[in-house]
């Protein structure tokens, strides 16, 4: 699955940052530079594939999902780039934006639970089988998230109210 190559892409480059910082961290400065590139580098990757694969070639990208193609996916490349854009503001806006960053990832995680969901009901019908890519996907999506949820209550002042 291609989500664990740019997951690990986030991880690879928070690990980069940990180095060039000599490994001399808190436990809390750990969570935040793995957030905080999960934020940036992922789902800046996430954004750009998700542009480029919606915006600039829908017709192709339709195609290859055996779905329809339509204005729709404009629509979605572009929440897509702009769950990015969010990422990449996670570089300066810290605290409580962190917590509108993950919001928005939980909102955007439900639009694939729900597709993923109707796919695998659909397939089931069609075939008789359940589609194990596509569970795998629902799967994942809900550990991601808890796992990031997870690393963002030990940081101060990401879901800190009233700061």
């Amino acid at each position: 699955m291609a989500i664990f190559v740019v997951i690990g892409a986030g991880v690879l480059t928070a690990l980069v940052h940990l180095a060039v910082r000599g490994f001399d961290v808190s436990t809390v400065d750990l969570l935040r530079i793995l957030l905080l590139h999960q934020f940036v580098v992922t789902h800046g990757i996430i954004a750009a594939i998700g542009f480029v694969t919606n915006v600039l070639t829908p017709e192709r990208t339709a195609r290859q999902l055996g779905w329809p193609g339509g204005p729709f996916q404009i629509k979605y490349g572009f929440s897509q780039l702009g769950l990015g854009v969010m990422g990449a503001l996670c570089i300066v806006l810290q605290g409580q934006f962190w917590a509108a960053m993950l919001i928005t990832m939980y909102i955007y995680g439900a639009s694939g639970l729900w597709t993923h969901t109707l796919e695998v009901r659909r397939k089931h019908r069609e075939t008789g089988r359940w589609d194990r890519i596509e569970i795998s996907n629902m799967v994942l999506d809900v550990v991601y998230h808890v796992v990031l949820t997870v690393m963002s209550l030990q940081i101060p002042g990401v879901w800190e109210v009233g700061r």
